[in-house]
């Protein structure tokens, strides 16, 4: 998309200023331009992507990702776990409550396998023996917390190996709970179960779309030619990569019958660029300015057009809110359904065409 020209009146208010502010006083403008124009700014960015392939010519399916956000986040990585500095350690208690609310909901028990010496049905932990696939899973947070919930194996993949390097490490941590790597493998399935441990695999330097193209073409223990997961996140990432319908693509194929897909992103709205970059960024610099592009970010009806546009098999089946809750400074959040101005989390399933 063009960028259009900075009038004068912005060009004399940036002469002189700081970088930083001069970059705010940038997107104040472009924003607000933008704002007049949403009716032809809706999907056009998208457009260009069809919702029914990834596209795999001359090897570029893998290419979904930016050097600059890898970058970005690999700065970033020593502080993931510091809920003074990443705000996700705030929001994650309620990812995590909306996702095993949907799981306890919409996915059928009859959809995955329980082995029979383990867990009475009344007693089995929210996501007991699923396999999960966390998309952009950064330093852990997510990955780590849905493995206590009796997740039988998490998958977290990201582009950026530096995160990645510190999941692994983070794994280790006296109070993470997971069983040591070492011990994976060959550990008996029920006492890993039975000490509330799971299994993680970490997986650097690797999109989703070369994760898929591996995980069809590789055969499982019982000779089949997919290796699918009950559940797949993509929370937070969609915004940080060039092409978010080739993401999401990708990562619906990667779904089992009957397995949900969870994405989560922060809208764009007025009131976005006042929350997630103004006040996030500058105000109260709880991310690093340029953390944001507000252009990049996305609306829950532009990413449910791209997960269910072009199949029949995919409904969205749960859209809420995650609102920051004053005095916003000690981010605390909460799962608002009217209230998706800036952030907000959906829940896609896929269900059997006959």
């Amino acid at each position: 998309m063009a960028i259009p020209t900075l009038s004068s009146t912005a060009r004399a208010k940036m002469n002189g200023q700081p970088r930083a502010f001069s970059r705010f006083l940038l997107e104040k403008e472009l924003v607000c331009r933008y704002c007049t124009k949403s009716s032809t700014f809706m999907l056009r960015r998208k457009s260009s992507s069809s919702c029914n392939d990834v596209d795999k010519s001359a090897g570029n399916y893998h290419l979904n990702t930016s050097q600059t956000e890898v970058n970005k986040f690999s700065a970033f990585a020593s502080h993931w776990w510091d809920s003074r500095s990443n705000p996700l350690v705030g929001m994650n208690p309620i990812r995590v409550k909306f996702i095993k609310n949907v799981v306890h909901e919409f996915q059928e028990s009859h959809s995955v396998s329980f082995p029979e010496d383990c867990y009475q049905t009344a007693q089995r932990p929210p996501l007991y023996n699923r396999e999960i696939l966390d998309i952009g899973c950064g330093g852990g947070l997510l990955t780590e917390s849905l493995s206590r919930l009796g997740a039988s194996l998490v998958v977290g993949i990201d582009a950026a190996p530096n995160v990645v390097d510190v999941a692994k490490l983070h794994s280790f941590h006296e109070h993470s709970r997971l069983a040591p790597s070492g011990n994976h493998e060959h550990a008996n399935h029920s006492r890993l179960q039975n000490n509330g441990y799971s299994r993680i695999q970490y997986v650097g330097s690797m999109t989703v779309e070369e994760f898929a193209a591996k995980r069809h073409s590789e055969p499982n223990i019982n000779g089949s030619s997919e290796q699918l997961f009950d559940i797949v996140t993509a929370l937070e990432i969609l915004e940080h990569v060039p092409n978010p319908r080739s993401l999401l693509q990708a990562a619906t194929s990667l779904l089992k019958p009957n397995g949900i897909l969870f994405v989560s992103s922060i809208n764009r709205t007025i009131k976005s660029y006042g929350m997630a970059i103004v006040a996030a960024e500058y105000v109260t610099a709880k991310v690093p300015v340029g953390t944001h592009n507000w252009e990049h970010f996305l609306s829950p009806k532009e990413v449910e057009i791209m997960v269910c546009g072009g199949h029949d098999s995919m409904k969205q089946v749960l859209l809420s809110g995650m609102v920051l809750r004053p005095p916003f400074i000690d981010m605390q959040w909460s799962l608002i359904s009217t209230d998706t101005d800036v952030n907000w989390i959906g829940a896609y399933q896929k269900h059997s065409i006959y």
